[in-house]
């Protein structure tokens, strides 16, 4: 007796294939990588290289739509969102994908509600925030600071810290949110919010904290503050959003919280063995669940609560009529935007949703990006297996295509939904995705889990009757070997792929109409993260290799790109270890105004490689923080600025903040304040409770 879940286990494979690239690889297939100069697979919009037959899509279309024209140039289909007008259409859909996935053992995603986790939080909040007090010296007034490092100039991204120059707002995962006084040096005030996540967004004297809490449910808290004063922060609003937060970006004092919200989890769903019932009978019931639930079941709801822990009455957060569905299945669950006005006192809006699963999130100025690649969930006959199927998947013919759904941003805080698209293949992170003069530009490796082979991909899209139809693409990158870093800047994209070797691609985006691959640079080790540091300059931050890729450590690489047609690496500066920046690019500072570049790093199994004098040699502890400069076209290493130095402490360095002449070195428990020129440490904020070795914990 048994049920599976198809493709449960490719996913798998895919998942430990990509971990195993990081750390040891086999043979690169370099003979087959795409070559420069038009020699790679490239698409416009009279062709396609797909081997689907586009006219066997179907498409649904929002009802205000008129019916799509032809377009021969798609690659694997098309997901528009039907938007069913009425809460009764809705719940028809949501039962009938429900009914079709159902299992004895319920749905996916299965949690409780949150107001019993809501109650159960409830219990460590005091009636009032907990304040420290300490006097606030210094007015901070004309200082000059740096922000989060994002994506996109003007959208603002959750981290976890925030500054206004005076005063540095730190989130810890247990403790709270410190509000710490810069000229002091102090912690004068205390955010008690729950335990988990946060992400900070900070708009002038407001400061939203946005936390996934740990409560073993899908339960956002959305908390405000008004922080005018930041000795006595005062609550101005707190409430709970049913789901786990995706995303956060801010734009112009409105913030955008994606939040994904699993179905049925308030569903009382049996399983085999409860209250008698075998397989047969519970699989049964279920679908009797499912068929006797209400739209209110299956929609995110929300509540406020009171600094004392009072809670208000719950409530709808998304409307029936803004939530849309596309043809084909995308997941077991409602990914939808809440947006919050900074300056405000009003609930969290539900602005829009989409029927389907979001893992990645991009913003642009005006524009949102949610996108999602999913393994459709499909049990199998009751008596097919004695261990829930897990031995009798049948798998998929290809990991299924990724899909994007695209959202214009108004100005009051509402979202509008333009067009939706699918491209092959998966996405990296947010850096795959980038809007350009209305075009959207997607990088994507396909795996082929025929033969084990793979290839990456950049296709454009453009909003047309509904669709984010493909315009062009260019394929044929890095044959063999995975994605590690994108980067699009105006007309150009950069593309990183590392199996053994790191070629960097260099592409003409110019006319997106018929991209062209201008050049490559085919180098040892690979780039995570890219960033421009001036004209024609590029840095890359990622691991050093040898020739049969295995990782050697942290390592600054410095390229021009002045000539598309030729990149070159013109300088590297071994680090050692490893970084958080790999995988968080919130981590990584650069300063213009001198060059300065600073990143969180830590000794790692791997310390310095061949090398004897990287920095990671002279990190302490859990690590520290490391400041480079970019003289002109030299990297040059500065040194270090290490928080706990005993090797008994746990205090990952986070984050690195300019404020004035100084740098702040940020860690869970302590910041530590450096001049920027000699790194010379001049303070130190710390909390948490002491244990006998001297570590700072949480408290």
């Amino acid at each position: 007796m048994g049920w599976g879940i198809t493709g449960r286990r490719a996913a798998r494979a895919m998942a430990v294939t990509g971990v195993a690239a990081l750390t040891a690889v086999s043979c690169s297939a370099d003979e087959n990588d795409a070559q420069p100069s038009g020699s790679a697979s490239t698409t416009g919009v009279a062709g396609t290289t797909a081997a689907t037959d586009p006219s066997s899509r179907s498409t649904v279309v929002p009802a205000s739509s008129p019916p799509p024209a032809s377009t021969p140039g798609a690659p694997v289909g098309f997901a528009n969102l039907q938007f069913f007008g009425d809460c009764p259409a809705l719940l028809g859909h949501m039962q009938s994908i429900a009914a079709d996935r159902v299992t004895p053992w319920g749905l996916d995603g299965h949690y409780g509600g949150i107001r019993e986790v809501a109650e159960e939080m409830a219990v460590e909040f005091e009636a009032d925030a907990d304040f420290s007090s300490a006097d606030e010296s210094g007015s901070g007034a004309g200082v000059d600071f740096s922000d989060t490092n994002v994506q996109e100039v003007g959208v603002d991204e959750g981290d976890v810290v925030e500054t206004n120059g005076q005063h540095l707002y730190v989130a810890a995962p247990y403790g709270g949110v410190r509000i710490v006084d810069v000229d002091s040096a102090e912690v004068v005030a205390t955010l008690d919010v729950p335990d988990g996540q946060h992400q900070l967004l900070l708009d002038d004297d407001r400061l939203a904290v946005i936390t996934s809490a740990w409560s073993g449910s899908p339960d956002t808290v959305v908390s405000l503050y008004d922080v005018d004063e930041a000795a006595a922060p005062e609550l101005v609003t707190r409430h709970h959003l049913e789901g786990i937060v995706v995303a956060t970006r801010s734009i112009d004092g409105v913030a955008r919280i994606v939040v994904s919200t699993p179905f049925g989890q308030r569903l009382p769903f049996v399983d085999p063995g409860e209250f008698g019932y075998d397989e047969e009978r519970a699989l049964a019931r279920n679908r009797e669940i499912i068929a006797e639930s209400d739209v209110a079941d299956w929609l995110p709801r929300r509540f406020a609560e009171t600094a004392s822990a009072e809670f208000g009455p719950m409530e709808a957060a998304l409307d029936c009529a803004a939530v849309g569905a596309p043809e084909e299945f995308s997941g077991l669950g409602v990914t939808w935007i809440a947006s919050v006005d900074l300056d405000g006192d009003e609930a969290p809006v539900g602005a829009a949703g989409v029927v389907a699963d979001g893992s990645i999130v991009y913003a642009s100025p005006t524009s949102l990006y949610v996108a999602n690649q999913s393994w459709d969930v499909v049990p199998f006959a009751v008596g097919t297996s004695d261990d829930r199927g897990d031995e009798q998947l049948d798998e998929p013919a290809g990991p299924p295509p990724t899909t994007i759904h695209r959202f214009d941003l108004q100005a009051d805080g509402g979202a509008i939904y333009v067009a939706s698209g699918q491209v092959p293949g998966r996405l990296l992170n947010q850096f795959a995705m980038s809007e350009h003069n209305d075009d959207l530009r997607v990088a994507t490796t396909v795996d082929d889990s025929s033969n084990g082979d793979s290839e990456s991909i950049v296709t454009v899209l453009r909003p047309t009757d509904g669709e984010l139809r493909e315009i062009s693409s260019i394929g044929g990158l890095g044959r063999g070997e995975q994605i590690f870093a994108v980067r699009f800047m105006g007309d150009v994209g950069y593309v990183v792929t590392f199996r053994q070797i790191d070629p960097l691609y260099v592409l003409d985006l110019s006319n997106p109409e018929t991209p062209v691959l201008e050049g490559e640079l085919k180098i040892p080790g690979y780039s995570a993260y890219l960033h421009p540091v001036g004209e024609g300059l590029l840095l890359g931050v990622g691991q050093d290799a040898n020739e049969q890729g295995f990782a050697l450590g942290t390592q600054l690489s410095l390229f021009d790109v002045s000539e598309s047609t030729n990149p070159q690496r013109i300088d590297t500066l071994s680090i050692g270890g490893w970084s958080e920046m790999e995988w968080d690019h919130r981590a990584f500072l650069y300063w213009p105004a001198d060059g300065t570049i600073a990143i969180p790093a830590s000794p790692g199994w791997n310390d310095c490689g061949p090398n004897e004098t990287c920095l990671a040699r002279t990190l302490q502890g859990a690590g520290g923080t490391v400041v480079a400069q970019l003289d002109g076209t030299e990297l040059r290493a500065r040194g270090v600025i290490n928080g706990d130095t005993s090797t008994n402490c746990w205090n990952p360095p986070l984050r690195t903040v300019v404020i004035d002449s100084e740098l702040a070195a940020v860690a869970p428990n302590s910041i530590t304040f450096a001049d920027r020129g000699s790194l010379d440490v001049r303070a130190e904020a710390r909390w948490g409770d002491v244990d006998e070795y001297g570590c700072y914990w949480y408290q």
